[in-house]
This record gives structure tokens, C-alpha cells and sequence, in this order.
């Protein structure tokens, strides 16, 4: 997370927007937005969100760190729905339902090939 809030003040410095104007727009109390680009803090959503929107950070960006770890779970986790579905082929719509966990996992392979480069 560290790299993110350095990404948070240096794009807030580098469009001259002070951390009192940031802090006003956000709706947040100056010391805790200073404390979350100072790393002493985490920030939330609304945090990330607004900066995302403000200062036209890129999500990929923001959250560059938490990809690869996301995308192995969701990963592991969609495999073993498809090894559950398919030891259940009986049951109606099961198919279907693997189609779609089929196409999940393959954008997910694809994206953890991206990130493991």
C-alpha cells in the first residue's frame, strides 16, 4: 500500500491541489487525509475513489499491488467451482453455469499471465 499513497500525494502535488482543498472536496478532516498520504494510515474506499476521480488516477493504478493476490484467489476459487459443478453434471442449468465459470477462468489465466510477467 505503500507505493499507492505515495501515488496519492505525488499526483496531488503534481496538479497543485493542497491537502486542504483535497481534504475539503473529499469531505474528510485534513489530519486523517495528511496521516493516509504520510502512510499512517490506510486509506478506504472513498479515499482511493476520490482521488480516482479527481485527480484521474487509473484503478490499475491505484490498486497495482492487489492484482496478482486477487486474481490467484479468485483463480483458486473458480476452479474449484468448476470441479464442483462438474461432479454435479446432473443437475439442470449446470452447463450453462459451467460455460460462464469456463470463460471466468480463462480472462483470469490470462490476467495472471499479464502480471506474472
Amino acid at each position: 500500500m505503500t507505493d499507492t499513497l505515495h501515488l496519492l500525494k505525488s499526483f496531488r502535488e503534481r496538479t497543485g491541489v493542497s491537502l486542504q482543498d483535497m481534504a475539503t472536496i473529499i469531505g474528510m478532516d485534513i489530519g486523517k487525509l495528511s496521516k493516509i498520504e504520510n502512510g499512517k494510515q490506510d486509506p478506504n474506499l472513498l479515499v482511493l475513489f476520490s482521488y480516482h476521480l479527481i485527480l484521474k488516477i487509473p484503478f490499475e493504478k491505484l490498486f497495482k499491488n492487489h492484482y496478482p493476490k486477487i486474481i490467484k484467489d479468485c483463480l483458486r476459487n473458480a476452479l474449484a467451482l468448476k470441479d464442483k459443478l462438474m461432479e454435479n453434471m446432473t443437475s439442470p442449468h449446470i452447463d450453462k453455469r459451467l460455460m460462464l465459470v469456463d470463460t471466468i477462468v480463462d480472462r483470469l489465466v490470462e490476467l495472471d499471465n499479464c502480471y506474472d510477467s
